[in-house]
């Protein structure tokens, strides 16, 4: 492999959210997982927004790596690319270029839905972590079982990355983004739907894969299938 391959986790997960698709993908392409700020056991970001998020992962993460970057560590990637980050290439997992419903942008949550996640984190961190796996799991057994860990993250984390979730846009860079982007994701994801992951692989330039029957949490229950895609991208680049 030519490039690093570095790993970054969703909202509310750690590393261990990759455990099958690191051994899946196994010595023939060597990853490592970047954290979250205020994930893992990594240290609160500095500012509760968009760059103090992405910063310190995008600094973390080497020059000239190829980024997968699973739901918020998507956004990531696009916002480090965005600002000048060099990449090898970029694999978005379940990740979109914008998160809430905006102008031109209908495929993504309403941003009362976001809001109400942040009005109650502040009341319960918690609760609203339950709550949230507890979506992602009514896709199928197999899904609530793969957010069923607790995960680690502080509730500045938390905050942070939600308040990340509300202001990124991405959609102003694609036009200039040259870096090779796949776009993988479920048919059946409640957040990111399959019509969001295929636009945005037509403004950035890139390919998209919809998996049959899968939600918010491919890499572990179609762990094969994302492991392929990821081995065949990196063939490819």
């Amino acid at each position: 492999m030519s490039a690093p391959l570095c790993l970054v986790p969703g909202w509310s997960f750690d590393a261990a959210a990759f455990g099958p698709l690191l051994a899946a993908l196994g010595d023939e392409a060597p990853a490592g997982v970047v954290e979250l700020p205020g994930h893992g056991g990594r240290a609160d970001p500095a500012t509760a927004d968009l760059p103090g998020v992405v910063g310190p992962v995008s600094a973390a993460v080497p020059d000239g790596a190829v980024w997968v970057g699973w739901s918020l560590g998507g956004t990531a990637a696009l916002e480090a690319l965005r600002g000048g980050k060099p990449l090898r290439g970029v694999v978005l997992l379940a990740a979109t270029p914008r998160f809430i419903v905006g102008d031109g942008w209908p495929w993504a949550v309403p941003a009362q839905e976001l809001d109400a996640m942040r009005a109650g984190l502040a009341r319960s961190p918690a609760a609203t972590v339950r709550r949230f796996r507890r979506r992602l799991g009514s896709v199928s057994d197999a899904d609530a079982a793969a957010v069923a860990g607790a995960g680690s993250a502080t509730p500045a984390g938390l905050a942070a990355g939600l308040a990340a979730l509300a202001e990124a846009d991405s959609r102003p860079a694609a036009a200039g983004v040259s870096v090779p982007t796949l776009w993988l994701g479920g048919e059946r994801d409640p957040l990111v739907p399959p019509e969001a992951l295929r636009h945005a692989a037509a403004a950035f330039g890139g390919d998209a894969r919809i998996l049959a029957d899968a939600g918010h949490v491919p890499h572990d229950t179609h762990c094969a299938a994302v492991a392929q895609a990821i081995r065949d991208f990196l063939g490819r680049i």
